[in-house]
């Protein structure tokens, strides 16, 4: 692995560690904070993303994947930061309209396998209820639902982050070098 993607690895691993850490402790005032915990997060990785696609050359293979998620992070930061006022009204309707959606697609699903293949695949009904009952409680009590949503995505970031940090420490280990 390269000495940049190494530095990626690393530096991705911290600010997913300092963003899954800050949604897990979010109260009402850390969430209005968030905003620009969340802009130098997605800043930082899109900048780090275009360098890296112009230090290893990938234009020259036609690897533009680099390039492009670098400037969509960068261009929601922006979104991000010039409303995050709207995006914290609008976050549960989204959400609750999402869920609901999904609940609706799961009972298809659920429908379509147990009359197709005469198979009961009760996860797919079971998850159907369980993301209607997610939608309702987004509209009817979206700050508790946002609160608990914000705690479920801070552990799984979390997670991402310790992922990311063993992979960086397995190519160390591989590469016989302590540090990038």
């Amino acid at each position: 692995m390269e000495k940049e993607s190494k530095l990626n690895l690393l530096l991705t691993s911290f600010l997913s560690l300092v963003l899954g850490i800050t949604l897990v402790v979010a109260t009402e005032d850390l969430l209005i904070s968030i905003n620009y915990v969340l802009v130098c997060i997605f800043l930082v990785i899109g900048v780090i993303q275009i360098i890296s696609f112009f230090v290893n050359k990938l234009y020259k293979k036609g690897n533009y994947n680099s390039l492009i998620l670098g400037t969509i992070l960068i261009w929601l930061a922006l979104f991000i930061y010039i409303y995050y006022t709207m995006l914290i009204i609008i976050l549960p309707i989204i959400l609750s309209l999402y869920s609901v959606i999904m609940g609706v697609v799961l009972l298809i699903k659920y429908f379509n396998i147990k009359n197709l293949l005469k198979i009961k695949y009760k996860r797919y009904l079971l998850l159907s209820i369980l993301s209607f009952i997610v939608g309702i409680l987004l509209i009817t009590r979206p700050k508790w639902t946002v609160y608990t949503y914000f705690q479920i995505t801070g552990i799984y970031i979390i997670s991402l982050a310790f992922t990311y940090f063993l992979e960086f420490l397995a190519y160390n280990k591989k590469n016989k070098a302590w540090f990038i």
